[in-house]
């Protein structure tokens, strides 16, 4: 793992992104393939089923000790989060395809020093699954209202992927209250030049967004999933059985395999985006993104934010809590815990 400050005179890694995008967007396009075949010929396949083949509803994941499951009413929607620890609150927001639970093996050391806080986003787990409200501008409220109904004036705030986008968002809206932000091996929709690279390369952009891709793989999450996480991976067989089943489980609840492809309908965080990056995020910023998925994070932050720090995760691809934990952990307290 290497961390240092960014020097606004580094240019954007064009070739870079280029090539690393163009070998996951081979390697994606094959894996759809795989499952959009699969489908086709099964007809419908159960997420979880018991040793007879009759359906079987798994439970959600137990939170680590000292954590517990709440839920709260925010914004108009039912947001479910875990919650332990203690000290300055600090948040943690979950992206595609996961949810709370990919933050497990972090939250115990994480809470021995924060108050420590990981919701479901709106569209999946347990969280509500309205007809609208996925644009990261109103997720980010979801979150900052439950801030404020849990007590808290100020936080630290972390997400990955998708998650990355909403707490950017969150941030830009509610500068004053953030401490410290990082922002975890993604980008942010529509800023350029790598937003339109990376666009063009990852096909899963374009087909979470088609009319009919939700019913593809609505109760078929289980198929997808086995093809999505090793395409976007450095590390093998990164994730747990346990995971691998609650990541299946929380996209395969009710309404979440529609809900959540809703997330990547961007025209709506782009426009908004076009407004917040007129300021700078004034907060100090980490930019944690992986060598083999994210090499652009540093420059990509920088665009948007003033005080920025970069930290490589080194080995790893896309699911870096997964594949690179140690690393991870060590960068967050890093920074979090820092002058």
């Amino acid at each position: 793992m290497k961390i240092d400050e960014f020097n606004s005179g580094n240019a954007i890694k064009n070739k870079s992104t280029f090539i690393y995008m163009k070998k996951i967007r081979k390697t994606l396009y094959a894996a759809l393939i795989i499952s959009v075949t699969t489908v086709l010929f099964i007809g419908k396949a159960h997420a979880i089923q018991s040793a007879n083949g009759t359906a079987k509803i798994a439970m959600p994941a137990s939170p680590p000790k000292g954590f517990k499951h709440q839920y709260a009413m925010v914004n108009g929607v039912k947001i479910h989060y875990v919650i332990g620890g203690h000290g300055t609150p600090l948040m943690l927001v979950h992206g595609f395809p996961q949810n709370w639970y990919m933050w497990n093996r972090l939250m115990p050391e994480l809470s021995k020093h924060f108050t420590v806080i990981a919701p479901d986003l709106r569209g999946v787990g347990e969280s509500g699954k309205p007809q609208g409200g996925y644009d990261k501008k109103t997720m980010a409220i979801d979150l900052h209202e439950l801030v404020k109904k849990l007590g808290f004036k100020k936080i630290d705030i972390a997400g990955h992927d998708i998650g990355m986008m909403v707490v950017y968002a969150y941030g830009a809206q509610f500068p004053d209250e953030v401490n410290k932000l990082a922002l975890l091996d993604a980008l942010v929709p529509g800023v350029e030049p790598v937003w339109s690279q990376v666009k063009a390369q990852a096909w899963w952009f374009g087909f979470f967004i088609q009319p009919h891709s939700s019913e593809l793989a609505e109760g078929r999450m289980n198929l997808f999933l086995a093809d999505f996480f090793p395409a976007v991976s450095f590390v093998q067989h990164s994730f747990t059985l346990q995971e691998k089943a609650e990541f299946t489980r929380a996209y395969s609840v009710k309404g979440a395999t529609r809900a959540s492809f809703r997330w990547f309908e961007f025209d709506q965080d782009i426009k908004d985006n076009q407004e917040f990056t007129k300021n700078k995020l004034p907060m100090p910023v980490l930019a944690m993104g992986s060598d083999h998925f994210a090499p652009f994070l540093g420059d990509h932050v920088l665009l948007v934010a003033s005080n920025v720090s970069v930290c490589t995760i080194t080995g790893s691809g896309h699911w870096i809590m997964e594949e690179q934990p140690a690393q991870v952990q060590k960068g967050l307290l890093d920074f979090f815990l820092g002058n």
